[in-house]
């Protein structure tokens, strides 16, 4: 054969395994970050900045309020699945606690949460925004403390469902502070495995 044939094919193919390459680990790397934390919805109505740093796992990084809200929340922060797929049937999931975290050198500001299950609705065939149900409400009104857990005990026990998205629904956490001005670091959510 002749290099002027050879030449082109050999790099074409040497091309087509390095792009498949990239595109793999870079597909791999997206799905990790994603079972990690999946792209669910965030809204913050103070049109402050930063709520994304509130699920990063770096107490560094934080939210801050920098005005007040038009609404009857501050933000939300659609957080888990309450079911995960095995790979037969949509097994429940148990967590034990929210915990928040307050930022660096400061306390937790005095807030009301409603703990909302928002139906998980599959977008491709609802044209419609989820719908909401309260689980329960709670009051933060301590001084001085940097850190808190809120035990989930009143979450109602989820069973094994077959069908996506019946009886599954994704916890979301709905917080209004209660000041004007407030800093939050981190808020997480505790599995029990």
């Amino acid at each position: 054969m002749r290099p002027v044939i050879v030449i082109p094919i050999f790099l074409a193919v040497v091309f087509v395994l390095f792009g498949n390459y990239f595109l793999f680990s870079g597909t791999k790397k997206n799905i990790m970050r994603y079972q990690e934390n999946p792209p669910f919805r965030i809204e913050d109505a103070t049109a402050s900045t930063g709520l994304s740093q509130l699920l990063d796992k770096n107490p560094t990084t934080v939210w801050r309020k920098i005005r007040n809200s038009p609404l009857d929340f501050d933000f939300f922060l659609e957080m888990h699945l309450t079911h995960f797929w095995d790979g037969d049937v949509f097994q429940p999931r148990t967590f034990s606690n929210l915990e928040i975290e307050a930022c660096p050198g400061e306390t937790i500001p005095r807030f009301t949460l409603r703990f909302l299950l928002r139906e998980s609705i599959n977008v491709d065939k609802e044209l419609r925004m989820p719908k909401d149900e309260l689980a329960f409400t709670f009051s933060f009104q301590e001084k001085g403390k940097k850190q808190i857990s809120i035990p989930l005990n009143q979450l109602p026990k989820f069973k094994i469902e077959k069908e996506y998205p019946k009886n599954i629904y994704i916890l979301t956490p709905e917080f209004k502070i209660e000041s004007e001005f407030g800093c939050l670091a981190e808020v997480s959510l505790k599995e029990i495995l």
